[in-house]
């Protein structure tokens, strides 16, 4: 058996190269310690194929065969799932925040105040009835009132707008991550289709995926192809390889014209995805803009639709200093009557308010059944209030709503009927009493009596709502209670928010913690890996050195 000088040389040659490489990789890790979404990379080194010498093998040293990277599938798809949860409460406490300044009028009158300085306002005019000071403060007073609920109806309904504004953005901003992840795909396949590790892309496009994930509930699939697949949680697709079903936005015509958020088909189509959205920042930002504050401004609406009505019904019954009757202190509340967008019959239906006094303020919903019959919902309630009505004629709903129906309707068709739709924001004094305070009713038996005055006065603790529900004369709650209720629910919702946020910022950071510790850079082994490299390195240059000098020696012989 006899070993050959050059099969050494080579030995040497591969453990310089080998460790040299693993030198690089080393250095790569240290300088990338600080990277985010870097994963710690390895160096798998091999024996290199023996050389056969008679009927034993030679061993012929070390090979690099191939770079991994530090990575727990299992672990990454945790941290998807729970950053999506963190963006989704990330989004709702900022907004709640927002919210809560707006209700809480930091600056300026609160509503809270206004309603207690009108009904005091009546009040002092029920004492001096006749003095004109006292009738332009009401008109003051009811002046600033009806400017505070226009305000807060406007704020309100202008979050909504912003929100509305912040999906749209936020679908482009999730359709360029999108294409940066099919871009990655595109390059990971074609460096790895030479059995070439691409492990620095591969980081890219977790890191991506991983702030995809804060904005959009994700789901991923890594197929053995390399082929990255992304879906929304219920299984639409997002981005398959290097296709992507880009996000659009389209305006849902039963929702005041808010954005749906629907997904390419790859046919030409789209499908709305807005309800398979669970979580991320979109979803944050859909139920912040048509649960949250779509909610508070309804209950605002209410309040401000039961406060007119409760108003103007005292203020009908008495007697202006003219003597004058049957006089409104607000303009009378006109009924929306909004057409599902999907319907596919001609059914028809229009409302009035014939009775500004007593008209409920509860929205409700016709839904037809057929071409001659429809069953009335209470939107407020949620619960059914009639059903098998027939199409034709005029009916009353409640306490003075009345309702027109005809037509042709097809099973499924809906309308939707409110008396307080946009009452904050449109409530308005009536013009008789704001052109001539004279009209102001604050007399009973007489112009001058001032018992009228008392009894508006006297709403303030008067009962007249019940679980949220507008119910005079059988209620459980005040104005006041209302609005209380109001700013209590929305803090309720600010504090959850909050706290779940916190929760989850402290699951990311075990999560995190937990990835530092399986994919993270230690400077410390990444020193005695260098240390022992270097080393390596250091022999397999002494073997070329010593084979060397055992060629001189035979060239001396």
């Amino acid at each position: 058996m006899t070993a050959n000088i050059f099969s050494v040389l080579n030995t040497a040659k591969l453990g310089l190269q080998t460790n040299q490489t693993a030198i690089e990789i080393t250095g790569h890790n240290i300088a990338n310690v600080q990277t985010e979404g870097f994963s710690r990379q390895e160096v798998t080194l091999e024996v290199n194929r023996p050389r056969r010498v008679g009927l034993a093998f030679l061993g012929t040293g070390v090979r690099a065969t191939n770079v991994t990277r530090d990575f727990d599938q299992f672990l990454f798809n945790q941290i998807l799932g729970e950053s999506s949860t963190l963006g989704n409460y990330d989004i709702r406490n900022t907004f709640f925040q927002r919210l809560e300044t707006i209700i809480n009028e930091s600056s300026g009158v609160s509503l809270n105040s206004a309603m207690s300085e009108f009904f005091i306002a009546f009040d002092d005019l029920s004492s001096n009835p006749t003095n004109l000071s006292s009738r332009t403060a009401v008109l003051s007073a009811a002046g600033t009132l009806t400017t505070v609920f226009n305000q807060l109806g406007t704020s309100l309904f202008q979050q909504r707008m912003n929100l509305d504004d912040a999906v749209t953005a936020e679908a482009t901003e999730i359709n360029g991550m999108l294409n940066e992840v099919a871009e990655l795909n595109r390059s990971i396949i074609k460096i790895e289709h030479g059995n070439t590790p691409a492990n620095d892309l591969r980081d890219q496009r977790d890191l991506l995926i991983k702030q995809l994930s804060e904005k959009v509930d994700v789901q991923l699939i890594d197929t053995n192809d390399n082929n990255t697949v992304l879906t929304l949680a219920g299984g639409t697709p997002l981005v398959v390889g290097t296709t992507v079903f880009q996000l659009s936005t389209a305006a849902n015509l039963d929702n005041k014209g808010f954005k749906d958020i629907l997904v390419d088909d790859g046919t030409g189509g789209a499908t709305n995805v807005t309800s398979e959205i669970q979580g991320g920042e979109m979803r944050g930002l859909l139920d912040m803009r048509d649960v949250e504050t779509r909610g508070l401004i309804d209950q605002l609406d209410r309040l401000a639709a039961g406060l007119m009505e409760q108003v103007n019904g005292v203020h009908l019954q008495g007697l202006g200093l003219d003597s004058s009757s049957g006089n409104l202190f607000f303009e009378t509340l006109t009924p929306t009557v909004i057409t599902g967008s999907q319907n596919l019959g001609t059914g028809t239906v229009t409302a009035v308010n014939a009775s500004p006094s007593t008209v409920t303020v509860d929205k409700y919903q016709i839904r037809f059944t057929g071409p001659g019959t429809f069953d009335l919902f209470n939107l407020t309630t949620n619960q059914t209030v009639s059903t098998g009505l027939a199409v034709g004629g005029t009916i009353n709903i409640a306490n003075g709503l009345a309702i027109t129906t005809g037509g042709v309707p097809v099973a499924g068709d809906t309308v939707d009927i409110s008396i307080s739709e946009d009452a904050a924001l449109n409530m308005t004094l009536s013009s008789t009493v704001l052109n001539n305070t004279d009209k102001i009713a604050a007399g009973l038996s007489s112009a001058g009596d001032g018992q009228n005055a008392l009894n508006i006065s006297n709403l303030q603790n008067s009962l007249v709502f019940s679980s949220g529900a507008f119910t005079p004369g059988t209620g459980t709650a005040t104005f006041d209670d209302f609005y209380n209720s109001m700013v209590s629910g929305l803090g309720a919702g600010s504090r959850s928010s909050q706290t779940i946020l916190t929760q989850q910022e402290g699951v990311m950071l075990q999560l995190n913690s937990q990835r530092e510790s399986i994919s993270g850079v230690s400077l410390d082994e990444e020193m005695v890996n260098l240390i022992k490299f270097q080393q390596a390195y250091a022999a397999s240059a002494r073997m070329i050195t010593v084979i060397e000098e055992m060629f001189d020696v035979l060239q001396r012989i």
